[in-house]
């Protein structure tokens, strides 16, 4: 499946949670709070991606590797590649959200879309690194199920371990309001950047 197939799917996707949503409405449920929750980012936003993340995943082989030649070229693209879908994925549903608010006159919330917009951005790209370095380990099994060992490992984090531990440790600084979260995040990105280079230097692709 190519790239405009999957962004045609993942609007059409979009469009019909939106549509539920709005007959949500009239029930006393709030446009804006559906769409901005720690299960909706999971179950209804980045499970969709995953999916996503790993068919364009798929397009990368040995023999595409053997193309490319360099290791941190082949890295580079294939990055670069997630992060521009992730970028896609992620306006297309703000876009949506922003609609959805300016027809239901919900204009209190614009201001926030901003906010959440670079949360949700930031929260795929620490997503897709760590994908990333699962995948470019030289475990044949995390390598084969990356996109979900790391789906079951944000799952795990923001949904059970971190409120029990009433602790915010990788992902979970999405939903943490203080703006030391945008520090956490950019450090988290930095930081599993630098390791799938240390991992792509030494990955053997046999």
């Amino acid at each position: 499946m190519n790239r405009f197939s999957l962004n045609g799917f993942f609007t059409i996707y979009i469009a019909i949670l939106g549509a539920i949503f709005l007959y949500r409405i009239p029930y006393g449920s709030n446009w804006f709070n559906q769409w901005i929750f720690d299960k909706f980012f999971v179950f209804q936003f980045m499970s969709v991606i995953t999916v996503g993340l790993a068919i364009l995943g798929s397009r990368f082989n040995n023999l595409t590797f053997i193309r490319m030649g360099s290791r941190r070229k082949i890295l580079g693209r294939e990055l670069l590649g997630y992060y521009i879908q992730g970028w896609i994925w992620v306006t297309i549903t703000f876009l949506f959200i922003g609609f959805g608010a300016l027809l239901l006159e919900e204009v209190h919330v614009t201001s926030d879309l901003a906010n959440w917009y670079f949360r949700y951005l930031l929260g795929v790209i620490l997503f897709i690194n760590v994908m990333s370095c699962i995948k470019w380990s030289n475990l044949l099994i995390a390598r084969k199920y990356a996109a979900l060992i790391a789906f079951a490992w944000m799952a795990l984090e923001m949904l059970a371990i971190g409120p029990y531990l009433d602790a915010n440790l990788l992902f979970s600084w999405i939903f943490h309001r203080g703006a030391e979260s945008y520090l956490w995040l950019s450090g988290f990105i930095l930081i599993t950047t630098l390791l799938n280079i240390k991992l792509g230097d030494k990955r053997d692709f046999m």
